[in-house]
Formats: C-alpha cells, structure tokens, sequence
C-alpha cells in the first residue's frame, strides 16, 4: 500500500514538472515583430534584384550602342489630319514580293443562243492575274490583269488607303464601282456562267469600270452601315461616254444586319450619274437584297443565298428621255458538301427602245471539290424580243493557283 501511494505521488510531481517546462503561447504582439521581420528581408531582396536587373540592362544598352551606328533622330510627328510620313527603315522583304495568283476560265457552249454563239464553243474566255501587296505601311496594292482573246485588260489597278483620319478609307485607280454587289464581281466570283440580262443589257459587258477615286466612311447606326462616294472618269460607252472634262459619280449605302447566328440580311441603295454621249446627262439607280443562311453547325456541307437586284435608268437624248428598267433574281442552294444547284430569273429592258425587252433565266448545278478547282453546268433560256426563244447549254470549269486575297463578302 505504501508502495502504491509512492507511485502515484510520483507521477503527479511529474506531471507538474512537464506542466511547467511547457512555453507558454506567442502573444500578438510577437507575431507583429515576426511579421515585420520577414517584410524586411523581402523588401532588402527586391531591392537587390532590382538593382541586378539595372545593371544587366546598362550592360545590353552598351553593347548595342557599341555594335550599331548611332541611330537617326526620330521624326517629328505628324500633325493631326495630315498623312504620316515615310518610315526611314528600308521595307521589309514581304513588301517586295506581292502575292500572285493565276485564275483560268474555260468553257464549252452549244445552242443557237446568240451571245454564246458570237463565241467560239470551246474557248479559253479569260485568265485572270492578281497581284497583291503592301505598298508600305500605309496602303496596300491590288492589280487585276485580264487576258482575253489574246488581249492584254487592266481590269482593276488600285492603291487602297485604310487608315484615314476620320474613320476614312480610299481607293484610287481603276476599280469597279459600287453598284449593286453583282457590278464588282470578277468572272471568277460569278455564280452563274454568265451575267444577269440586266447588267449586260444597261451597263455593257464590262460593267461600271473607270479611273477614280472611291472614299468610304462607316456611319455611326445601331446597325452595321457604309457609305461610299466615287468620282471617276465617265468612260462607260453604253450609259455616259460625255466629253473628257466630264465626270461620272456614284453614291452607295450599304446596310447590313445580323438575323440571327446563322442568317443575314444586306440592302444596298446605289445612285449613279454623268454625262452621255450626246451631251444630255444620264441616272442609274440600283436597289440590292441580299439574304444569306449559313447554319453553323453544317460547317461546309450546307448554305442558302438570295440575292435580288433591280435597275432603272433614264438616258437623255436628242430626242427626249429613255427610261428602261432591268431586274435579276437568283439563288445559290448548297445541298451538300462541294455541291451548289442555282437557278436565276432575268429580265431587261432596252435603254434605247423600253418597248423592247427581252426575259428568261437559267439553271446551274456547279461541284467545287475544293476552294481552287470549279466545274458547272447551265442551261439557258433567253426571250429575245424580235428573235424569240433561245436556248444555251454551257459546261465551264475553272481553277486557281498561287495565294488569292479573300473577295468581298
């Protein structure tokens, strides 16, 4: 019993013991000092590596200052609406070599149509070349070269201006104007083996093509919108043709606004004028609608375009006003991948007799096994007026090689 009593006490004094060799727990205040310890020394380490960094850069500062020739002064900057001026660094080696693309068009015709029949049946009907590049870094450059029947055509040569003061672009040279969307096309962009009646009945089978000047602004709506403003030379036989000293203008506003994700719609209202041959002036004016349904979802293998425009003219003459009137309506149906069926209608008035026009359409079913090869075929029904019914099968087939510049939507 004593024994027990000698182990027990034992083990309290112990206990008491370790009790009172325990530390006791850190106060706030101690934590601070800790804290502000550790604060010291970060501080003292960035100040040391900031001070590296320093001298390592005044290091790279002397030995480029050492390798290269003392460098130009800068130039002053331009002041506010001017143009900037030339970089004093040479051009770089892709401003010297534009981009280059070559696009044959080939078809075969049969039928008594007479626009077709005016042609060879088999023939190369035009191969285009395209260069493109930056002129420096203030604009860029876009050549289009046509050779057709052996003749050599600047089709459009033109310097475009991006960057204007203002929101401004410009283009200068020789381009298509912007009347309509179906005007600007080039051969190769055409959804059918042809042009509409309208375009080559009113304007002539080069279109709306001069030397000029193009400025566009985007206008401030809620939607997307544009204005364009175009000077050119009035050499158009079929609707100007005035005198040297006379000019044509053309004003387009173009609209455009989004469905839905995978639907747009676009309206374009162009005005067109300028003196014609017999010193009386000439108007045009052109409403274009376009529709386009691209579901996202189908990627490449399915998209619907309509696209509708109408024309009406009223040439002055000798003996008193012509108006005519020309409308086309088509639509291109992508049903499955590379595939495209087609089908226009047509109709136009003679600007020299609107008692006389002539009416039809055409049917097209065109396969691209990719973005650089097309094969389509049509067929054609025209009403003539004083011929009557014609009819025209056209089998074409076109290619591209080398980089071409994405066409305008």
């Amino acid at each position: 019993m004593k024994s027990v009593k000698f182990i027990a006490c034992s083990a309290f004094i112990y206990a008491l013991g370790a009790r009172a060799q325990t530390p006791a727990a850190p106060t706030p205040e101690d934590l601070q000092k800790q804290i502000q310890a550790l604060q010291q020394q970060m501080q003292q380490m960035m100040q040391g590596y900031q001070s590296q960094i320093k001298t390592l850069q005044e290091q790279i500062d002397a030995l480029k200052a050492a390798q290269s020739p003392a460098a130009a002064p800068a130039p002053e900057e331009a002041a506010q609406g001017s143009v900037p001026p030339i970089p004093s660094a040479p051009p770089s080696p892709a401003l010297q070599n534009p981009a280059i693309s070559v696009l044959p068009d080939f078809t075969y015709s049969s039928g008594n149509d007479p626009y077709w029949k005016s042609q060879n049946a088999f023939q190369v009907r035009e191969v285009e070349l395209a260069l493109s590049a930056a002129i420096d870094p203030y604009a860029t450059a876009n050549v289009y070269l046509s050779l057709e029947n052996g003749h050599l055509n600047a089709e459009e040569a033109y310097a475009m201006f991006p960057g204007l003061p203002g929101g401004f672009s410009m283009k200068v040279g020789k381009f298509y104007a912007d009347f309509g969307k179906q005007n600007a096309m080039h051969t190769h962009m055409w959804f059918q083996a042809d042009q509409p009646l309208a375009l080559r009945t009113m304007l002539g089978d080069e279109g709306l093509n001069d030397v000029g000047v193009s400025v566009n602004h985007l206008l401030p709506t809620p939607w997307m919108s544009d204005l364009t403003v175009e000077v050119t030379g009035g050499r158009n036989a079929d609707v100007f043709g005035g005198a040297r000293s006379d000019l044509a203008y053309n004003v387009a506003w173009r609209n455009f606004w989004d469905l839905t994700d995978n639907a747009n719609l676009e309206a374009q209202l162009s005005l067109a004028g300028g003196k014609n041959a017999t010193g009386h002036g000439t108007g045009l004016g052109n409403l274009s609608v376009t529709y386009r349904y691209k579901p996202l979802s189908s990627g490449t293998r399915a998209s619907f375009l309509w696209r509708t425009e109408v024309i009406r003219e009223n040439y002055r003459g000798m003996d008193g006003i012509n108006r005519s009137t020309g409308a086309f309506s088509y639509v291109d149906w992508q049903f499955t991948r590379g595939w495209f069926a087609g089908l226009r209608a047509d109709y136009a008035e003679h600007p020299s007799d609107p008692r006389m026009h002539d009416k039809g359409g055409a049917l097209t079913l065109t396969f691209f096994p990719s973005e650089f090869q097309k094969f389509r075929l049509q067929y054609e029904r025209i009403d003539y007026a004083g011929l009557g019914p014609r009819n025209a099968l056209v089998f074409e087939y076109g290619f591209a090689i080398g980089p071409h510049g994405a066409h305008p939507f």
